[in-house]
């Protein structure tokens, strides 16, 4: 079947619907705390009275681009609008601080678009092909994976390495709280029956950043923007724009990154930003100054977050295997339409795939050029003084966070990890790093376990397994062999300047 089939079945009505799902997800993801899942839940129910191809264009349209509205307000603000969204915060906002918001934005944006139609591409290309490598990689390589990833983000994301691993320490003790998966037994619950389910994580990341945020503004008063006299949002449109094109390598590196996250059933939504941060960062000539305002980092995340998405779908397509809890939702949305996922669909409806891959092409472009649109009025907000801007974050965080699951122990948990935020921010500690131990603690557990009991201990002697505890071991002892080798230099070469100033 040809890919103009699919194409063929974006009817006008068809596409109209999709452009709907598009707008509608935009301005979702863009309000704090409620994110893709909230999008795709809300609009199921109406999709499912449609055509099945009209209802599939919208739910996708609502799915393949619920990251790329985080864009704009966790950059503008240091408020993702979900979990998906953090890793933009880490460089995005440090250049909002700055006045190059809007350049930041444009790149996020742009990458996300990049990052999707790469998902796309590689969707189209490999659908044959892939079985045997998705294949390959199981709960030990996962495990090891996600193991490097958080190490690696200790160490390169800014600051003291030993603060970094303390404070992914203290996110992944966090993840324990609530009933374990495989036994259900309580683990520091204190018998509440809120914390069964384990700490919310919506009104977490409200907490973090948009509570936290709001803090430091209080405290040191004045507006988001330091920049008295910010460049005009053209040029920054623009430069942000080339910078992706520029960086090209940062780009590939997080779309392949996202990709391979994405076609790894059960590592989650949220993974794909860290695992393509890392990456980047790690091959970086600039990795200093991650965290602190590298347009770089802002590529990184936001080209993985949609890569992933295209990654997702091929589990989903040719295995019936949701590649992650929003692809789930998908899937129910093809057997309500009477759609079998897996090695059918392939065979009897393949040009229903087609038309997913073209959805994925025309949504990414569709929703950059909205965003885009629009990021210069809302940047503006960062000119406002403290006294205009936290009332109404501060409601939207409230709202956003009692949304989640509208216990009052979500509103609890925002203003305690606001407070816990702006402690961890004042003592020089990452909470960045603290959500990605957060994040993905529950995975690295869940693949441990499986690991354990399906190899035993004999785990860690899988091929890939060692090669990545290899590397593990390499970025930690790296670092102090380097320390030790420059202290031995220093003296020698201090000795060696006292007796050649003693000759003379």
């Amino acid at each position: 079947m040809a890919p103009l089939d699919g194409l063929a079945l974006l009817s006008p009505t068809v596409f109209v619907y999709m452009l709907l799902g598009v707008l509608f997800s935009t301005v979702v993801v863009i309000t704090p705390g409620l994110g893709g899942l909230f999008a795709i839940a809300v609009i199921l129910p109406f999709a499912l009275t449609l055509d099945p191809v009209a209802g599939i264009a919208m739910i996708l349209g609502v799915n393949v681009v619920s990251g790329t509205g985080n864009t704009i307000t966790a950059i503008l603000f240091g408020i993702p609008g979900s979990a998906s969204g953090v890793a933009s915060t880490f460089d995005g906002f440090p250049m909002s601080r700055r006045g190059e918001g809007v350049r930041a934005v444009s790149a996020g944006l742009v990458a996300s678009a990049v990052g999707g139609l790469i998902g796309a591409a590689v969707l189209a290309l490999s659908l044959p092909v892939l079985r045997p490598i998705v294949l390959a990689f199981r709960p030990p390589e996962f495990f090891a994976l996600i193991l490097v990833a958080m190490v690696f983000m200790a160490f390169v994301g800014g600051g003291d390495p030993l603060k970094g691993l303390i404070s992914g320490g203290l996110g992944l003790m966090l993840a324990f709280v609530g009933l374990e998966n495989s036994t259900a037994q309580q683990r520091y619950t204190f018998g509440e029956l809120f914390l069964w389910d384990g700490l919310p994580l919506v009104p977490i990341v409200l907490g973090l950043y948009a509570i936290t945020e709001m803090l430091a503004l209080i405290e040191r008063g004045g507006a988001i923007s330091g920049a008295k006299h910010p460049v005009g949002w053209a040029h920054q449109m623009l430069r942000g724009a080339t910078d992706v094109f520029r960086h090209w390598q940062a780009t590939l590196q997080s779309s392949i990154a996202g990709l391979w996250v994405g076609m790894a059933p059960g590592l989650g939504d949220s993974a794909a930003q860290f695992v393509g941060y890392a990456q980047v960062a790690k091959t970086s000539k600039n990795r200093e100054n991650f965290g602190k305002g590298a347009i770089e980092g802002v590529i990184a995340a936001d080209a993985a977050t949609n890569s992933k998405e295209g990654g997702a779908l091929i589990p989903t397509l040719a295995f019936g295997i949701p590649g992650s809890s929003s692809m789930a939702i998908v899937i129910a949305a093809f057997l309500a339409f009477g759609i079998q996922p897996g090695p059918e669909m392939l065979t009897q409806n393949v040009d229903i795939v087609w038309m997913i891959i073209w959805i994925l092409v025309f949504a990414n472009l569709i929703t950059a050029v909205v965003c885009l649109g629009v990021t210069p009025g809302i940047a503006k907000l960062t000119q406002l003084r403290a006294s205009l801007l936290v009332p109404p974050i501060l409601v939207l965080s409230v709202f956003g966070a009692y949304s989640s699951s509208s216990r009052l122990g979500d509103i609890l948990t925002l203003f305690g990890f606001g407070l816990f935020g702006w402690l961890l921010k004042r003592f020089g500690y990452s909470r960045a790093i603290f959500l990605i131990g957060f994040v993905l603690g529950p995975i690295l557990e869940s693949n441990y376990l499986l690991s354990m009991r399906i190899f035993g201990p004999a785990f860690l002697r899988r091929p890939i397994t060692m090669v990545l505890l290899a590397l593990l071991l390499l970025i930690v002892v790296g670092p102090v062999m380097k320390r030790l080798l420059d202290g031995l230099r220093t003296p020698r070469a201090d000795a060696e300047k006292a007796s050649g100033g003693e000759g003379r």
